[in-house]
């Protein structure tokens, strides 16, 4: 059972995913160009970059809901369910683009979700470690 101080806790991390996810499907939304378009290397880093970018925003923001809701667990095993829900979102992204019109779903979409996530929780671990060392001086 969810304690109060747990659910106040929780609460502001938890507000901020969802929107965060509502900002993920509302770019997902947005239809592609019927037309073809040429892709230069720009273009390719500018679409993937986002999706590393989205993705290391959301785990970051996993990160610190779980990690206020499972207090007691493990850094890294809390790291883990974060990069696996942001890889299941990933998924389910990419078949939410597959029925927007003029978009693909792509699994190397997927695993570049999983990369930024990746990211995102090496600069939770690394803002950690640096704000621990900062505690111990």
């Amino acid at each position: 059972m969810i304690t109060l101080r747990r659910f106040i806790n929780t609460f502001p991390w938890g507000k901020a995913l969802l929107l965060w996810a509502l900002v993920i499907f509302y770019f997902s939304s947005r239809p592609g160009s019927p037309y073809p378009i040429e892709v230069t290397t720009s273009y390719y880093l500018e679409r993937k970059g986002a999706h590393v970018f989205e993705y290391a925003v959301l785990a970051i923001l996993l990160m610190g809901f779980l990690r206020r809701s499972f207090e007691k667990n493990q850094f890294w095993g809390i790291a883990l369910l974060a990069i696996a829900l942001a890889g299941l979102y990933g998924i389910t992204d990419e078949i939410h683009q597959y029925f927007t019109p003029h978009r693909g779903a792509r699994l190397s979409d997927v695993g570049i979700d999983i990369l930024g996530a990746v990211l995102g929780i090496g600069i939770v671990y690394t803002v950690r470690k640096f704000l621990l060392n900062q505690k111990r001086k």
